[in-house]
């Protein structure tokens, strides 16, 4: 999955084998469980490792040994994705089981316990519960008054829940093997994807305004949002700004960028930064790297930048910094 040692190395939370000090970590970063420990067990063994964002936050957490634990009510709304052993969810008294690709879900303000037996392993994603609220709020252009409530038990087998998984694993190896930080502004907009493609993957009490029909809308909104992307394509572009600055819903302007222009305001948005890298890949520097231009332009897998480079001008971006480079001095004569 990932080339560190564990995923996730570069951001260790705790390792231990005393139980007050785990509860006092998860404390900080979650929310303060109560343990328990098998008859004959005297000591954990758990490894977190915890990589916190602005509204999201990603971990791994690996139990060497058997551990029930119950955490209080929070303000959260998390998903787990476990990849070995097998356990046990208990909210409201009802009883799911955990394993791979049978991972649960916490809403805000809901108690649960976790029985999990040795050597189970689990990624973790935290979404901030009011952040959330506000994303859904931009997408479908109405006032969410109550937190976001979901089904405890995720549905690993339809395409926005691959889609989901996906998209976190890809983060989650970046991440782990990334010697870069990625930029700020790529980073919220990591967190905008993980949390609407959330709201789509798992039923919850809103999921009927996501599935509605959206309005069109008008010429000048979808012109308004393109002129602000072109002037802020160096920035995070969040839902809630387009939503802001047009005036409409996100999914009202996704139905009219895709009705007039063909893609999506993302995918122009992603069409404006390749069309400024191409620009500094055409004037580099002799230090200058396609690594370092594609990750300045939001672009932090440099793979995946090279094929979209390749799709929009015909010509990998090595190829346009090779020619840069053999224009300099031509151009110092002049």
């Amino acid at each position: 999955m990932t080339g560190a040692a564990r995923p996730l190395d570069n951001f260790p939370l705790f390792r231990t084998r005393n139980a007050e000090e785990m509860c006092a970590a998860l404390a900080r970063v979650y929310a303060k469980p109560t343990v328990f420990l098998e008859a004959r067990a005297k000591t954990v063994d758990v490894a977190v490792n915890h990589y916190q964002a602005k509204d999201v936050a990603i971990a791994y957490t690996k139990y060497g040994t058997a551990i029930t634990a119950v955490y209080p009510e929070n303000n959260f709304v998390l998903q787990s994705f476990p990849v070995r052993g097998r356990g046990e969810i208990t909210v409201n008294r009802t009883k799911s089981p955990l394993g791979p690709r049978h991972g649960m879900i916490i809403s805000p303000g809901r108690r649960f316990a976790i029985k999990l037996n040795a050597n189970y392993e689990h990624f973790v994603l935290v979404i901030n519960a009011p952040s959330l609220a506000a994303k859904l709020a931009a997408l479908t252009g109405v006032a969410i008054k109550y937190p976001v409530s979901c089904n405890t038990t995720a549905d690993g087998k339809t395409p926005a829940a691959d889609a989901l998984r996906n998209h976190f694993f890809f983060l989650v190896d970046q991440l782990s093997t990334s010697v870069a930080a990625v930029p700020r502004f790529v980073m919220a907009e990591f967190e905008q994807t993980l949390m609407v493609m959330f709201l789509l993957a798992n039923r919850h009490n809103y999921s009927h305004l996501l599935e509605r029909p959206s309005p069109d809308s008008a010429p000048w909104q979808v012109r308004r949002v393109e002129e602000y992307v072109e002037t802020n394509w160096q920035q995070a572009i969040t839902f809630e700004n387009l939503a802001e600055i047009s005036g409409v819903s996100a999914f009202s302007l996704l139905r009219s960028f895709r009705k007039s222009r063909g893609y999506s305001p993302m995918e122009f948005v992603s069409r404006v930064r390749l069309g400024h890298a191409r620009e500094l890949l055409q004037r580099p520097n002799a230090a200058t790297t396609v690594a370092e231009i594609a990750a300045s332009c939001g672009f932090v897998d440099v793979d995946d930048f090279a094929v979209s480079y390749v799709d929009a001008f015909g010509e990998p971006p090595s190829q346009t910094i090779k020619r840069g480079r053999d224009a300099t001095p031509a151009r110092g004569k002049t």
